[in-house]
Protein backbone atom coordinates (compact mmCIF):
# COMPACT_ATOMS: atom_id res chain seq x y z
CA UNK A 1 0.00 0.00 0.00
CA UNK A 2 1.59 3.49 -1.37
CA UNK A 3 1.41 6.56 1.59
CA UNK A 4 0.86 9.89 -0.71
CA UNK A 5 2.91 12.73 0.43
CA UNK A 6 1.36 15.78 -0.88
CA UNK A 7 4.50 17.73 -2.62
CA UNK A 8 4.09 21.55 -2.34
CA UNK A 9 4.14 23.19 -5.70
CA UNK A 10 6.22 25.29 -7.96
CA UNK A 11 4.14 28.03 -6.96
CA UNK A 12 4.32 27.55 -3.16
CA UNK A 13 7.66 27.19 -2.87
CA UNK A 14 8.69 30.00 -5.19
CA UNK A 15 6.41 32.38 -3.25
CA UNK A 16 7.57 30.95 0.46
CA UNK A 17 11.43 31.21 -0.81
CA UNK A 18 12.28 34.99 -0.86
CA UNK A 19 10.76 35.48 2.76
CA UNK A 20 13.67 33.75 4.55
CA UNK A 21 16.15 35.02 1.93
CA UNK A 22 15.14 38.60 2.23
CA UNK A 23 15.49 38.31 6.45
CA UNK A 24 18.89 36.80 6.20
CA UNK A 25 19.78 39.88 3.91
CA UNK A 26 18.70 42.50 6.11
CA UNK A 27 20.39 40.89 8.85
CA UNK A 28 23.49 40.69 7.31
CA UNK A 29 23.32 44.57 6.08
CA UNK A 30 22.72 44.97 9.86
CA UNK A 31 25.04 43.24 10.92
CA UNK A 32 27.90 45.15 8.52
CA UNK A 33 26.37 48.36 9.54
CA UNK A 34 27.28 47.29 12.94
CA UNK A 35 30.44 46.57 12.96
CA UNK A 36 31.38 49.21 10.78
CA UNK A 37 29.97 51.86 13.29
CA UNK A 38 32.19 50.52 16.08
CA UNK A 39 35.57 50.49 13.52
CA UNK A 40 34.53 53.76 11.97
CA UNK A 41 34.17 55.67 15.28
CA UNK A 42 37.12 54.01 16.59
CA UNK A 43 39.51 54.41 13.67
CA UNK A 44 37.49 57.21 11.72
CA UNK A 45 37.82 56.94 7.86
CA UNK A 46 41.23 56.62 6.81
CA UNK A 47 42.34 54.21 9.36
CA UNK A 48 39.38 51.66 9.69
CA UNK A 49 39.58 48.16 7.78
CA UNK A 50 37.19 46.85 5.32
CA UNK A 51 38.64 43.04 6.67
CA UNK A 52 37.98 43.97 10.19
CA UNK A 53 34.42 44.86 9.52
CA UNK A 54 34.12 41.34 7.49
CA UNK A 55 35.29 39.62 10.64
CA UNK A 56 33.31 41.14 12.92
CA UNK A 57 30.12 41.19 11.08
CA UNK A 58 31.06 37.52 10.26
CA UNK A 59 30.18 37.86 6.66
CA UNK A 60 32.48 37.91 3.46
CA UNK A 61 34.17 40.75 1.74
CA UNK A 62 32.26 39.81 -1.05
CA UNK A 63 28.44 40.97 0.40
CA UNK A 64 29.96 43.89 1.73
CA UNK A 65 30.90 45.31 -1.31
CA UNK A 66 27.37 43.67 -2.99
CA UNK A 67 24.96 46.26 -0.20
CA UNK A 68 26.94 49.18 -0.57
CA UNK A 69 29.36 49.37 -3.36
CA UNK A 70 32.73 50.36 -1.84
CA UNK A 71 34.02 51.93 1.56
CA UNK A 72 32.91 55.15 1.03
CA UNK A 73 29.15 54.02 0.55
CA UNK A 74 29.33 52.21 3.53
CA UNK A 75 30.95 54.76 5.23
CA UNK A 76 28.29 57.44 4.25
CA UNK A 77 25.38 54.58 4.87
CA UNK A 78 26.27 54.37 8.92
CA UNK A 79 26.93 58.30 9.04
CA UNK A 80 23.45 58.56 7.37
CA UNK A 81 22.15 55.90 9.69
CA UNK A 82 23.85 57.37 12.85
CA UNK A 83 21.91 60.66 11.98
CA UNK A 84 18.60 59.20 11.00
CA UNK A 85 18.53 57.61 14.61
CA UNK A 86 19.18 60.74 16.53
CA UNK A 87 16.80 62.56 14.28
CA UNK A 88 14.22 59.84 14.70
CA UNK A 89 14.63 59.54 18.30
CA UNK A 90 14.28 63.03 19.03
CA UNK A 91 10.96 63.40 17.09
CA UNK A 92 9.56 60.63 19.38
CA UNK A 93 9.47 63.07 22.30
CA UNK A 94 6.17 64.27 23.25
CA UNK A 95 6.88 68.53 23.32
CA UNK A 96 4.00 70.19 24.43
CA UNK A 97 4.12 73.22 22.31
CA UNK A 98 2.09 75.06 24.88
CA UNK A 99 5.17 74.50 27.41
CA UNK A 100 7.98 75.88 25.95
CA UNK A 101 10.30 76.06 28.39
CA UNK A 102 9.45 72.16 29.43
CA UNK A 103 9.97 71.54 25.66
CA UNK A 104 13.26 72.97 25.67
CA UNK A 105 14.54 71.40 29.02
CA UNK A 106 13.11 67.56 27.68
CA UNK A 107 15.32 68.30 24.20
CA UNK A 108 18.00 69.16 26.35
CA UNK A 109 17.88 65.78 28.89
CA UNK A 110 17.31 63.68 25.55
CA UNK A 111 20.19 64.71 23.86
CA UNK A 112 22.90 64.61 27.24
CA UNK A 113 21.58 60.76 27.85
CA UNK A 114 21.53 59.78 24.08
CA UNK A 115 25.16 60.57 23.55
CA UNK A 116 26.09 59.23 26.87
CA UNK A 117 24.31 56.01 25.67
CA UNK A 118 25.44 56.02 22.04
CA UNK A 119 29.35 56.72 22.48
CA UNK A 120 30.41 55.25 19.22
CA UNK A 121 27.68 57.69 17.15
CA UNK A 122 29.58 60.71 19.56
CA UNK A 123 33.11 58.59 18.07
CA UNK A 124 31.58 58.35 14.60
CA UNK A 125 30.80 62.13 14.37
CA UNK A 126 34.02 63.72 16.33
CA UNK A 127 36.23 61.56 13.97
CA UNK A 128 33.93 63.18 10.89
CA UNK A 129 34.67 66.45 12.41
CA UNK A 130 38.35 65.89 12.54
CA UNK A 131 38.05 65.01 8.49
CA UNK A 132 36.28 68.96 8.22
CA UNK A 133 33.21 67.25 7.50
CA UNK A 134 34.03 65.74 4.04
CA UNK A 135 31.49 62.76 3.68
CA UNK A 136 28.69 64.63 5.99
CA UNK A 137 28.83 67.81 3.43
CA UNK A 138 28.15 65.18 0.34
CA UNK A 139 25.10 64.02 2.04
CA UNK A 140 21.59 65.81 1.71
CA UNK A 141 19.75 62.99 3.59
CA UNK A 142 22.05 64.28 6.54
CA UNK A 143 20.82 67.75 5.81
CA UNK A 144 16.89 66.83 5.26
CA UNK A 145 17.15 64.64 8.69
CA UNK A 146 17.60 68.10 10.43
CA UNK A 147 14.54 69.98 8.76
CA UNK A 148 11.62 68.90 11.87
CA UNK A 149 14.28 69.55 14.62
CA UNK A 150 14.86 73.39 12.99
CA UNK A 151 11.04 73.31 12.91
CA UNK A 152 10.05 71.91 16.95
CA UNK A 153 13.11 74.63 18.07
CA UNK A 154 12.11 77.40 16.30
CA UNK A 155 7.79 76.48 17.16
CA UNK A 156 9.12 76.70 20.98
CA UNK A 157 11.04 79.90 20.12
CA UNK A 158 7.95 81.27 18.38
CA UNK A 159 5.80 80.25 21.15
CA UNK A 160 7.95 81.18 24.40
CA UNK A 161 7.98 84.56 22.88
CA UNK A 162 4.12 84.77 22.42
CA UNK A 163 3.56 83.96 25.78
CA UNK A 164 6.12 86.65 27.40
CA UNK A 165 8.59 83.48 28.67
CA UNK A 166 11.85 83.67 26.53
CA UNK A 167 13.98 86.58 25.61
CA UNK A 168 13.71 88.45 22.01
CA UNK A 169 16.52 87.48 19.20
CA UNK A 170 16.87 83.98 19.86
CA UNK A 171 18.56 81.64 17.45
CA UNK A 172 17.74 78.00 16.83
CA UNK A 173 20.93 76.65 15.24
CA UNK A 174 22.45 78.66 18.28
CA UNK A 175 20.10 77.08 20.98
CA UNK A 176 20.87 73.77 19.58
CA UNK A 177 24.64 74.01 19.14
CA UNK A 178 24.45 75.09 22.87
CA UNK A 179 22.20 72.06 24.14
CA UNK A 180 24.64 69.59 21.73
CA UNK A 181 27.86 71.03 23.34
CA UNK A 182 26.38 70.74 26.57
CA UNK A 183 25.73 67.03 26.15
CA UNK A 184 28.67 66.42 24.32
CA UNK A 185 31.96 68.14 25.49
CA UNK A 186 32.92 66.36 28.44
CA UNK A 187 32.38 62.81 26.84
CA UNK A 188 34.70 64.23 24.09
CA UNK A 189 37.33 65.76 26.70
CA UNK A 190 36.25 63.94 29.85
CA UNK A 191 39.62 62.42 30.26
CA UNK A 192 42.14 64.97 30.04
CA UNK A 193 40.12 67.30 32.00
CA UNK A 194 39.52 64.66 34.70
CA UNK A 195 42.94 64.66 34.82
CA UNK A 196 43.62 68.12 34.53
CA UNK A 197 40.82 69.17 37.13
CA UNK A 198 41.32 66.29 39.01
CA UNK A 199 37.86 65.45 38.86
CA UNK A 200 36.26 62.66 37.86
CA UNK A 201 34.05 62.90 35.09
CA UNK A 202 33.01 59.51 34.19
CA UNK A 203 31.75 59.31 37.96
CA UNK A 204 27.32 59.01 37.86
CA UNK A 205 26.88 61.77 40.16
CA UNK A 206 29.15 63.93 38.57
CA UNK A 207 27.31 63.37 35.01
CA UNK A 208 24.38 64.15 37.29
CA UNK A 209 25.20 67.16 38.59
CA UNK A 210 26.61 68.50 34.65
CA UNK A 211 22.93 67.34 33.56
CA UNK A 212 21.27 69.81 36.46
CA UNK A 213 24.11 72.69 35.61
CA UNK A 214 22.94 72.41 31.84
CA UNK A 215 19.31 72.24 32.38
CA UNK A 216 19.82 75.70 34.75
CA UNK A 217 21.78 77.36 32.11
CA UNK A 218 19.70 76.47 29.12
CA UNK A 219 16.94 77.68 31.34
CA UNK A 220 18.44 81.20 32.66
CA UNK A 221 19.34 82.08 28.70
CA UNK A 222 16.32 81.57 27.57
CA UNK A 223 14.67 83.61 30.21
CA UNK A 224 16.94 86.45 30.75
CA UNK A 225 15.29 89.59 31.19
CA UNK A 226 11.52 87.77 32.20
Amino acid sequence: MSTLVETPSAETTDDAAPAPRKRNAERTRKAILTAALKEFSQAGYAGARIEKIVKAAKCNIRMLYHYFGDKKGLYLAVLEGAYEDLRGREAELEIDFDKPLEGFLALQRFTFDYFEKNPRIDGLLRNENLIQGKFVSQSRKVTETAFPLRRTIEHLIDSGQKQGVFRDNLDWAQIYVTIAAMSRFHLANGYSLSVTLDTDMSKPEWRRARLAHALELLEGYLTKGK
